[in-house]
């Protein structure tokens, strides 16, 4: 019964302390992330055919959302998750990338 209490209050404290890091949407886990340059956008702009907007803060590259511990496919996250501002590009490329800390 004690796990089971433990198991259902774990996306509640996530979702808590995304609240609290990560007001400009959901928590993202992306497969890579680098740090924003001119360069760098302008690589990415040219690679991909897209007209990137230049914003401070991490790029993260193909992210997904963490949907909450134990459940969902982006519940488990082996690299930094991050909160970004700017996510127009389907988790393909989002911009304004700042790394946050979800330990329980």
């Amino acid at each position: 019964i004690a796990l089971a209490a433990v198991a259902t209050a774990a996306p509640s404290a996530l979702e808590a302390r995304a609240d609290s890091q990560c007001n400009t949407g959901p928590i993202q886990c992306c497969s890579s992330t680098m740090t924003s340059t001119t360069t760098t956008l302008a690589s990415l702009s040219s690679l991909l055919g897209l007209s990137l907007p230049s914003i401070g803060g991490l790029i993260g590259l193909s992210c997904s959302s963490i949907t909450g511990v134990g459940t969902g496919t982006g519940a488990v996250c082996t690299q930094q998750p991050v909160c970004c501002t700017n996510n127009t590009y389907s988790g393909l490329i989002n911009l304004g990338c700042s790394p946050i800390n979800i330990n329980l």
